[in-house]
């Protein structure tokens, strides 16, 4: 999938439709909402937890925006080799392996409220879609953010999105949780 910002409301879309499958199991059946794996997050943790980190890189999008109207914005950074495999295989190729140990900004609350969690899931969706929506093609290629999250793999490494990257980063890792959640055992 290209990764431009010409290409931001297909990527948006695919966003949306990878937000519905994260939701659809626990719309159809609202008991998986508590339910997980053993020692694992239940369908509504995952959920946050997909949310969470949507809520942060998208106040951070909205933050990035004045300064790249007012041109002070600093020009996309460089990636190291590192970041750039990243980006290639998680982003672009959509493969997100399991097992990484979430940062302390993204941990779900124990029992996260079912409505307000997807109410805010969709709302954040719609936020970077609405960024994207304000601005030309280029712009959208140059605004960027710092990961609000700290970097992949390493806490101490720099990481950057620019917004096509960080829509698709969403649409795969909602889609990763999304395989999660089908894998938890029926009541």
């Amino acid at each position: 999938m290209k990764l431009t910002g010409q290409d931001l409301p297909a990527l948006c879309g695919d966003l949306d439709e990878a937000l519905r499958e994260l939701t659809s199991g626990v719309e159809r059946d609202t008991s998986l909402w508590t339910r997980g794996r053993p020692k694992k997050w239940a369908a509504g943790q995952q959920i946050a937890h997909v949310g969470l980190i949507m809520t942060l890189m998208a106040e951070a999008f909205e933050a990035a925006e004045p300064a790249l109207r007012a041109s002070t914005l600093p020009p996309v950074p460089r990636r190291g080799l590192l970041q750039a495999m990243f980006v290639k295989v998680v982003v672009e190729g959509g493969f997100m392996p399991s097992g990484a140990r979430a940062v302390a900004a993204s941990l779900p609350p124990d029992c996260p409220e079912p409505a307000a969690t997807l109410a805010a899931l969709r709302a954040d969706a719609g936020r970077l879609r609405a960024v994207g929506e304000r601005m030309s093609a280029p712009e959208r290629d140059r605004l960027w953010i710092w990961n609000p999250i700290g970097g992949v793999p390493s806490k101490v490494t720099t990481w950057h999105y620019r917004l096509p990257e960080a829509v698709r980063i969403h649409a795969v890792h909602a889609r990763h949780h999304a395989r999660s959640i089908a894998g938890i055992p029926a009541a």
